[in-house]
């Protein structure tokens, strides 16, 4: 999957399926941040500050699986689905 094969703007479950589904390509993480940016509110910024200071920074990929659920485009289950699709796909490389 490219950039391009990307929406522009995520409002309905469809766009949001379609990042799941580049999560789960292995799609660079760095191309996932316009959306991460876009969709993280001042209280998910206050979030993420205070678990990078901890120590516990999470991946683009995981802050965008979040803020998909939290905005209720899709389901937890489909965020880990695509984990482990994109886990299971850098095993497979790898092997």
């Amino acid at each position: 999957m490219r950039l391009a094969d990307l929406p522009a703007l995520v409002t309905q479950r469809e766009e949001a399926v379609t990042l799941l589904d580049a999560i789960a390509a292995g799609i660079d993480e760095r191309e996932l941040a316009p959306f991460v940016s876009a969709l993280t509110t001042a209280e998910d910024e206050q979030a993420v500050a205070i678990m990078r200071g901890s120590g516990n920074e999470t991946s683009l990929r995981v802050q965008l699986g979040a803020l998909l659920t939290e905005a209720g485009l899709v389901s937890e289950d489909e965020v880990f689905q695509a984990f482990d699709a994109r886990r299971a796909r850098a095993r497979g490389a790898v092997a």
